[in-house]
């Protein structure tokens, strides 16, 4: 008796074409590099005092960290540092 369905075993997986994961991959490294920015920033954010009259507020705490992300978003989008281009060209495959 066999228990595995015979139209199963002849199916074949389409391998993923080079554009569509270099794509991904490019998108990743572009995404960890806005990962980075916001972590630059955020630091650059604690080390500046506060004085102001909002500065206390987890509001305003939340607001400044979803600032800061699109931020690093945008400077990541524009360019960036290079880190994202830099490792891409490493985590590319060669063929």
């Amino acid at each position: 008796m066999n228990i595995i369905d015979p139209a199963v075993q002849t199916t074949t997986i389409k391998p993923w074409e080079n554009g569509q994961s270099e794509n991904k991959l490019e998108s990743a490294c572009q995404e960890f590099e806005a990962f980075f920015i916001n972590a630059l920033l955020k630091s650059a954010q604690k080390a500046n005092p506060k004085c102001g009259l909002f500065d206390d507020q987890k509001e305003s705490e939340m607001y400044s960290s979803m600032m800061n992300m699109e931020f690093a978003k945008s400077i990541s989008s524009g360019g960036g540092l290079g880190l994202g281009g830099i490792l891409f060209k490493q985590l590319q495959t060669s063929d």
